[in-house]
């Protein structure tokens, strides 16, 4: 079973957490520090202590989760550092805030572990990489994965510069199949289709490619195959994507968002 966990934050993201971890058969502990009212209401009444004051949530638990905007950060560090103690774990989805920042903000030798979740651990279907900083190990990482697992699949680097490269693959990663599917659907708009038909189309299809890639062992390139007869209507599809040197367009996309994830840890 977890240890008491508490949440400075009640944002999107900790409360798709505090669901998760909340159908837990052994549930843990739970405590947010949330500044809206109408918010701490609605934790309360899923049998979470709520507070106003970070102090008090951090006091609460031994894993902590900083999950504030980032330009709350410099607020709530201070509250963190006001009530912690050498049992403490932080685990931070801070985009683009290194380990050795929340390493300073903390007493010494404080142990952190930083997550990079994205938007569908809204829906327990989430991806997730974590990396330990200095002080955290294999035992921090596991507390970690443990956290996150009710959301989703966690990936664990030991280098933490790999972490800007997570973000540019699964944590930015929704964006880009989000902006494919809008491409689609105005694609089928254009043949003379309604939105709903388009929507309907392209969403079911997507849904379904997804599942059959997912159960073939994700061999894309086989199941490309099958579908493209030699001269058929896919294969003329195909050509004008690939005249469009699709593959080299999608690795200079991610290492644009990689490079810009290394500037944004810079300050």
């Amino acid at each position: 079973m977890l240890p008491p966990i508490s949440f400075v934050g009640g944002g999107n993201m900790a409360t798709a957490m505090i669901a998760g971890l909340s159908r837990l058969v052994l549930r843990p502990e739970l405590a947010v520090a949330e500044p809206d009212p109408a918010k701490r209401a609605t934790f309360t009444a899923q049998g979470v202590v709520a507070t106003a004051e970070n102090t008090q949530a951090v006091a609460a638990g031994k894993i902590i989760v900083l999950a504030v905007k980032p330009q709350s950060a410099a607020t709530a560090l201070p509250e963190i550092a006001a009530a912690w103690d050498s049992s403490k774990l932080l685990v931070s989805i801070l985009a683009g805030t290194p380990t050795a920042k929340l390493e300073a903000a903390l007493p010494s030798g404080a142990r952190v572990v930083r997550a990079m979740p994205n938007t569908p651990l809204a829906i327990g279907q989430g991806m997730v990489g974590i990396c330990p900083g200095k002080h955290a190990g294999s035992h921090e990482l596991g507390l970690a994965e443990a956290l996150f697992a009710p959301c989703g699949k966690v990936l664990r680097v030991a280098d933490e510069s790999r972490m800007d490269a997570i973000t540019a693959v699964s944590g930015s990663g929704p964006a880009y199949f989000f902006r494919f599917a809008e491409a689609l659907v105005d694609a089928a708009m254009a043949l003379g289709f309604t939105r709903d038909e388009a929507i309907l189309l392209i969403g079911q299809t997507g849904a379904g490619s997804w599942d059959y890639l997912q159960r073939s062992g994700f061999d894309a390139a086989r199941l490309r195959q099958q579908v493209t007869s030699p001269g058929g209507t896919t294969a003329a599809a195909l050509n004008v994507i690939d005249a469009s040197a699709f593959t080299d367009l999608w690795v200079r996309a991610l290492a644009a968002a990689e490079a810009r994830g290394r500037e944004l840890a810079k300050g």
